[in-house]
């Protein structure tokens, strides 16, 4: 059983659990937002303004539209976090985002790791599934199975941007606990799958494919609506990797395309991951056999300076050598996986580096203007 047909078993228990709308006239006229230019109203506004509004569902990012939603035509809009649906005499109800966007990933529920009578847990036999805290909390103050729908994971650890943490999927939304405001109303917060998969679903207007291992990381990429569409990928590009005390740099051999620099800041972390944009610079690779492979500099302690490339770039830009520092380990060569997006952008990673087996690694996000996102690709 795939997620959509699961869809059709779950949907009877969701459906009797739906609120009952009963369209109060202030539903009725438009309620507006400078923010998209976008208005809200009748049974999807009453929805919204009863069931948390700006902070559950964020702000609407289409108009009303009948969509086709599971064989019924339905009137559906659009938010950031979600999609809501007017089923008519049965209510408004929330878009099974979650389990479309696993779905569009490739990641079946069934096979991910289940768990039954752990301590403090609720077990769900339905997708075998349970649900811990701090999640178990939220679902249940707010709106719990009519709302969330069963469990689809267990809760493991993804990006979202630059954040990294707990996340756990539901038929209908995916919960991220925020450890860095714990304590606060932000300490869990729901992801903002109206987005994702309205940008999933955009690429299949594309002539290009998205290189397959990447559409995880795609997906937890914030600025995806600004790369347009995926252009021919370059793999096994001859590549290095450096760090710094305050940073790194990787280069790439793209071909024609040139040899790139990439000077980047350190991984973000805690509050600065979730609320501080960090950004990249890109350099040409103007380094030759025959030229200086260093300027014979003695660096500090165990730091080393840099050599070739890395070393040109450094030393030729005091910008550079000012946001780094020293590095602190020799640079190593890692083949390269390139793909560049029709706007600007571009998604690198460097595969043997990443941790497979523990499921964590890094894909480069270059945003066309130069924002940086480093995000899981598992």
């Amino acid at each position: 059983m795939n997620i959509r047909h699961m869809g059709l078993l779950l949907a009877v228990p969701l459906l009797a659990l739906a609120p009952q709308l009963g369209a109060p006239a202030l539903a009725q006229s438009q309620r507006c937002f400078a923010e998209t230019q976008l208005c809200i109203a009748g049974p999807i506004r009453a929805y919204w303004e009863r069931n948390g509004g700006l902070a559950t569902f964020g702000y609407p990012i289409t108009p009303l539209q009948t969509e086709r939603v599971e064989s019924q035509d339905l009137p559906v809009q659009w938010f950031e976090r979600d999609r809501l649906e007017d089923h008519g005499a049965a209510g408004v109800m929330a878009g099974r985002l979650g389990a479309e966007i696993l779905e569009w990933q490739g990641r079946a529920w069934q096979p991910l790791p289940a768990a039954a009578g752990n301590r403090g847990c609720r077990y769900f036999p339905e997708t075998q599934h349970s649900v811990c805290q701090p999640f178990l909390s939220y679902w249940e103050r707010n709106g719990g199975l009519a709302r969330f729908g069963y469990p689809l994971t267990e809760g493991t650890a993804e990006s979202a941007g630059n954040w990294y943490g707990a996340v756990q999927y539901f038929e209908r939304r995916r919960m991220e606990y925020h450890e860095e405001f714990a304590g606060t109303r932000s300490e869990i917060l729901l992801g903002l799958l109206g987005r994702a998969v309205r940008d999933a679903r955009a690429l299949g207007a594309c002539a290009g494919q998205i290189f397959a291992p990447w559409r995880h990381a795609f997906a937890s990429v914030s600025f995806r609506g600004a790369l347009g569409c995926p252009q021919p990928a370059i793999q096994g590009a001859p590549g290095a990797v450096q760090p710094f005390e305050h940073g790194s740099m990787l280069w790439v051999d793209l071909g024609a395309q040139g040899r790139k620099i990439y000077v980047l800041p350190p991984r973000p972390e805690g509050a600065d991951a979730t609320l501080t944009p960090i950004r990249f610079q890109v350099y040409e690779d103007t380094w030759a056999e025959g030229q200086p492979v260093n300027a014979g500099l003695t660096p500090p302690g165990s730091l080393l300076e840099p050599q070739r490339g890395f070393g040109k770039v450094w030393r030729e830009h005091p910008e550079v050598r000012a946001r780094l520092g020293w590095a602190f380990a020799p640079e190593s060569p890692a083949a390269a996986d390139y793909q560049p997006w029709s706007g600007g952008g571009a998604l690198l990673w460097f595969p043997a580096l990443n941790d497979t087996r523990h499921g964590f690694g890094t894909v480069f996000a270059l945003a066309p203007g130069g924002g940086l996102e480093m995000v899981n690709p598992f």
